[in-house]
């Protein structure tokens, strides 16, 4: 019988959070927000990986891709690739991409896989498709779900329907979740042992990448508006 593994994901929304908590919840995997667009860095990025890290969770890293081109989708895997530059993440990086305005499938599936290609000729790390279960059966094609595994969001079932994909490795299955630790509600998921990636080395900075990633390490108190006038960027 396959081994289910808890996991939840995370972003600025859920705002400071007690991992010791979390880890006591069970948990043992959280995906964390690293990034959106060709600019935004999640403002609890930094603080969520160093505090998830220390507390013994596995941690995977996921970008928030808004590109409209290829080209710009190769622009926001050098930015995200810069931003996890210096982290050791335990599990496959994730593409979230489903906001896809007027873009047409065939736009949306080479926009997806520039962006795939790229982060991972970057950092040497697998990567792995975030999608809903519709978008998985009606706009990410048979070739994307033959080269990259699928972590679903279906919300209500017991098993999600994969669309494309034979299988997948994440599940997420709320969005409503309560879990010690965090103030409100997180995002619940399972996941396979398929999701750990076969070794942490650190991520290194992409040579080319143009973009000077400033951080910040968020204290318990901290306000997001706070962050926001000191830094002057606006966080997702």
């Amino acid at each position: 019988m396959q081994q289910i593994i808890h996991g939840i994901d995370v972003s600025d929304w859920q705002g400071y959070i007690d991992y010791a908590q979390v880890k006591n919840a069970g948990i043992e995997v959280v995906y964390i927000k690293a990034s959106q667009g060709n600019s935004i860095v999640d403002a609890y990025f930094r603080t969520n990986y160093e505090n998830a890290k220390a507390n013994g969770l596995k941690v995977g890293l996921y970008h928030f891709l808004t590109a409209r081109s290829v080209e710009e989708a190769q622009q926001q895997a050098e930015y995200f690739s810069s931003v996890i530059s210096g982290t050791s993440p335990d599990c496959k990086l994730a593409m979230d991409f489903e906001v896809f305005g007027n873009l047409s499938v065939q736009e949306i599936n080479a926009i997806s896989l520039a962006f795939l290609q790229k982060v991972q000729a970057l950092t040497g790390k697998e990567m792995i498709i975030y999608s809903d279960a519709s978008n998985a059966s009606n706009t990410f094609d048979p070739n994307l779900a033959n080269a990259y595994p699928l972590w679903v969001a279906e919300y209500g079932v017991n098993e999600p329907n994969t669309g494309n994909w034979k299988q997948y490795e994440g599940f997420q299955f709320s969005e409503t979740g309560t879990i010690s630790g965090i103030s409100g509600y997180t995002d619940l998921d399972t996941f396979t042992e398929a999701i750990f990636l076969g070794a942490t080395e650190t991520v290194s900075t992409p040579e080319n990448t143009k973009n000077q990633i400033s951080t910040y390490t968020v204290a318990p108190g901290n306000t997001l508006s706070q962050i926001a006038q000191n830094y002057r960027h606006n966080c997702s």
